[in-house]
């Protein structure tokens, strides 16, 4: 991921370069409580984004991606592939701090895109490390998670929780981070102690919902469940029979949002003390809840989830926001090629499955910047 010698190629020899490097995430268990204020376990994997920036020599911020590229004067969003990185450089100028000039700007990638493993979070990341390490500057890694949601929520106009950015930025290599997403923080580090136990992630063709029409639908009902049972998070204890009397769908996404935070806290003794099946128990039961009471699940996610686990997975659910998106399962070493084959072939033209294992947050790969 030489993101830098790209820039050079793209726009020829210039100013000295500065690069900044962020995992992606996966989420084990949690999903969809986020911006409720919930529980989540998640954590950075072995898959990246490098953005290397320089000086522009003309007066505009150029972009190449993946064989794209871009010209802008604007850092507003309007739609094209320049929004999560220029909605970076917005969220500094905003910070009041520094002076952000005109830039080149690469992006270099492993991590895939839209595929439910926080590309957006882990672009947004390095582009603020790699501006920052440009102007001098050296930050806690609490202030990129801060600056990264004001990129996403304030600027890109998401209604998203911090789980991305708190994962992809404090994640640590062969930890599973336990997030609290109503304080923003992490709750404690969770060692993966199971060396036989494999993370399989498959990403289909449909592009998953991150903040697309069905995923704001499910943040406002999310609310408006929390206001009418009077919580103020997820992580509240709630009459199940006031759930039951909420009108439809709000009482079936809020027996969601209750029993996932739920989940994630029984899967955090599991970790410390229980077993790989007992796991994966725990991931069959998010989806069943993902698909019939939140329904941010599609025919073919469904498909690649009945796939893992008919071929030896000891547990599957969608990943990331859904309708769409990528399937996780967790197997055993030994059945992790056939799980992976199982459901790339479920996913058909364009299934992809890869396996990951929990890795360095960006706060860890870029010393110097992220103190």
């Amino acid at each position: 991921m030489d993101a830098a010698a790209l820039l050079e190629r793209t726009w020829g020899g210039g100013g000295e370069i500065f690069s900044g490097t962020s995992p992606g995430r996966v989420t084990l268990i949690g999903e969809h409580v986020d911006y409720a204020g919930g529980l989540v376990l998640a954590a950075a994997i072995d898959s990246f984004v490098t953005v290397s920036v320089r000086r522009s020599a003309a007066s505009t911020f150029r972009i190449v991606s993946s064989g794209r590229t871009v010209e802008r004067a604007e850092t507003m969003p309007c739609g094209d592939i320049g929004d999560r990185i220029l909605g970076a450089v917005e969220a500094l100028r905003r910070a009041g701090h520094w002076t952000v000039p005109a830039l080149d700007i690469a992006v270099e990638a492993s991590l895939p895109e839209s595929a439910g493993l926080a590309s957006s979070a882990a672009v947004t990341c390095a582009t603020l490390i790699a501006v920052l390490g440009l102007i001098g500057a050296s930050v806690a890694a609490s202030e990129i998670v801060e600056w990264a949601l004001v990129a996403e929520r304030d600027i890109a106009g998401i209604p998203c929780g911090p789980l991305d950015q708190l994962s992809v930025v404090f994640g640590r290599s062969g930890d599973v981070l336990l997030l609290n997403c109503l304080s923003i923080e992490v709750d404690a580090r969770i060692p993966w102690r199971w060396d036989d136990a494999v993370l399989v992630v498959c990403s289909t063709a449909e592009r998953h919902d991150n903040g697309g029409d069905g995923y704001r639908q499910r943040v406002e009902e999310a609310g408006e469940v929390l206001a009418a049972v009077g919580a103020m998070s997820a992580q509240e204890t709630v009459d199940p029979a006031a759930l039951a009397a909420l009108p439809p769908p709000l009482d079936r996404r809020g027996r969601h949002v209750f029993t996932e935070t739920n989940r994630v806290q029984r899967a955090a003794e599991v970790l410390r003390s229980g077993t790989a099946a007992d796991l994966g128990d725990i991931l069959s039961a998010s989806h069943a809840s993902l698909r019939d009471d939140y329904e941010v699940s599609t025919p073919l996610l469904d498909a690649v989830v009945a796939a893992a686990t008919d071929a030896g997975a000891l547990g599957a659910r969608l990943v990331g926001a859904g309708f769409g998106g990528s399937v996780l399962a967790l197997c055993s070493e030994a059945d992790a090629d056939a799980v992976g084959a199982a459901m790339t072939a479920a996913a058909g033209d364009g299934g992809v499955a890869w396996q990951l294992r929990p890795d360095a947050g960006a706060a860890w790969m870029n010393p110097g910047t992220v103190v």
